[in-house]
């Protein structure tokens, strides 16, 4: 029996593709460690999976993303009777830092649109900046999708959200007018493009090291945010299932928050420096 192949099948019925390759890679992780050790996947119990979870990485967000993934697994092999206990429950939380919002520079995007070769590249940049949609999201976009001033957007775990267009996607799509998908693709057997792709095409035009669609996300929650302190709309816009994912795009940058530390008083600390400065550099 070819193991990860019955746990794609079953994934498959109920997890997007791109969760399904993210699952598969920890558990193809894990199998490897295994077969390196000696070891049978079965027959692990808690301080074998947590000598495992370091091989990893270091980064606490891959070793969660790990220890999720074998969760899953083992309860999985629990469900189809391959073990009678998931051994990797007993692995403790693993904490993640808050991360920083890392929108990409209106420069990079104003250079990434004048790059656009088609109006399919410069649909996926809009959807990315001025609807802060997910690769995977926009991957599966449909004319029928487009509902008058709307975009009916597929998120994760089939969960659906309504988001506004922006006035300029509105009227690009209006002129289009699009029947099926918006991204067609010979290549993939479902007609669409891939997350990847996107990704990759996004990549491409925006050229920058480090300049992303997840960072055109972070670019339309932020904008957003600032024009609008609306915690619990910006979560229904970008499909978030907790509100502490949407918080990240509220923290304040630097440079805002610096004239308002400039304008406290000094209490003399200048002056006193003036004199100390004597005698540092005498």
């Amino acid at each position: 029996m070819d193991l990860l192949r019955e746990f794609e099948s079953w994934l498959l019925l109920h997890r997007r593709p791109q969760t399904v390759r993210n699952r598969l890679h920890y558990a193809r992780q894990l199998q490897n460690w295994c077969q390196n050790e000696h070891v049978d996947i079965f027959a692990l119990n808690t301080r074998q999976v947590s000598h495992w979870v370091p091989t990893v990485g270091a980064a606490p967000a891959t070793r969660k993303n790990a220890v999720d993934a074998i969760n899953v697994f083992f309860n999985w092999a629990v469900l189809m009777g391959f073990v009678d206990a998931n051994p990797a429950k007993g692995i403790p939380r693993i904490l993640v830092p808050s991360g920083l919002p890392n929108p990409t520079p209106d420069d990079v995007l104003q250079e990434g649109i004048d790059r656009c070769e088609t109006v399919q590249d410069l649909l996926m940049l809009m959807f990315a900046s001025y609807g802060g949609l997910r690769v995977a999201e926009i991957a599966v976009l449909h004319a029928t999708d487009i509902q008058g001033e709307h975009v009916r957007v597929h998120g994760k775990g089939g969960k659906i959200r309504y988001v506004p267009l922006h006035p300029v996607l509105h009227d690009v799509l209006r002129d289009l007018d699009v029947i099926g998908w918006l991204f067609p693709s010979g290549r993939n057997p479902t007609g669409h493009y891939l997350p990847d792709s996107i990704a990759q095409r996004i990549r491409r035009y925006l050229l920058r090291s480090g300049w992303t669609a997840h960072t055109l996300r972070h670019r339309f929650a932020t904008e957003f945010y600032r024009g609008n302190p609306n915690l619990l709309a910006l979560r229904e816009l970008l499909g978030h299932a907790s509100v502490n994912s949407t918080m990240i795009y509220t923290r304040v940058s630097p440079d805002a928050l610096a004239p308002h530390v400039a304008q406290l008083e000094d209490q003399g600390a200048a002056r006193r420096w003036t004199v100390l400065k004597q005698h540092v550099s005498a």
